[in-house]
């Protein structure tokens, strides 16, 4: 019995070697930006989109030659991170959501307020950064004729927001609007 299942499970752990041209091909998009040849991480992932049909193969073979259940079962998480990636909902942010610019201000490194501006009236938008790929975007104030005017449920927090966050010039929101008390 436990050569059936040792067997089943090499079988479904050579499914991504099917696709890999597709991984491969991605694999070198990894250096699309500018600068990324220079991160260990990218390498690091590079190597492991091109070498993973040898770490299955691997752990296929000396799953075979000792009967051994928990070598097949190495041999599958390449699958399973291939089902994660392909299957689970990441709502990736806007680019626009978290590169900073110069009408951003910092608040720490998950965290930034962005300013939307449309002549005399506008939004405060915290964005907090939930994972790697994830921001979480709420407006917590609007900019009405140069002033901001509060409508978080927590005044207190918010105001120390507008204090605290800088822009490139180091300086924060209330150091350019006028607070609308609370």
């Amino acid at each position: 019995m436990k050569k059936i299942i040792t067997t089943i499970i090499n079988i479904l752990s050579a499914v991504p070697i099917l696709f890999y041209s597709f991984i491969l091909g991605a694999g070198f998009m990894i250096f699309d930006a500018p600068g990324s040849g220079q991160s260990i991480l990218n390498w690091g992932a590079f190597f492991a989109s091109v070498l993973y049909p040898v770490f299955i193969i691997v752990f296929i073979i000396a799953s075979r030659k000792n009967n051994s259940l928990p070598l097949a079962l190495v041999a599958l998480l390449p699958l399973l991170f291939l089902l994660f990636v392909l299957f689970t909902p990441i709502e990736t942010a806007q680019k626009d959501d978290y590169n900073t610019r110069s009408k951003d201000f910092i608040c720490d490194s998950n965290s930034f307020l962005s300013v939307e501006k449309n002549g005399d009236f506008g939004g405060i938008n915290l964005l907090k950064k939930k994972n790697f790929y994830t921001y979480e975007n709420g407006t917590i104030a609007t900019i009405e004729n140069m002033s901001i005017n509060i409508f978080s449920e927590n005044p207190k927090e918010t105001k120390n927001l507008l204090s605290n966050c800088k822009n490139k010039e180091g300086k924060s929101l209330l150091d350019i609007y006028n607070l609308i008390s609370k």
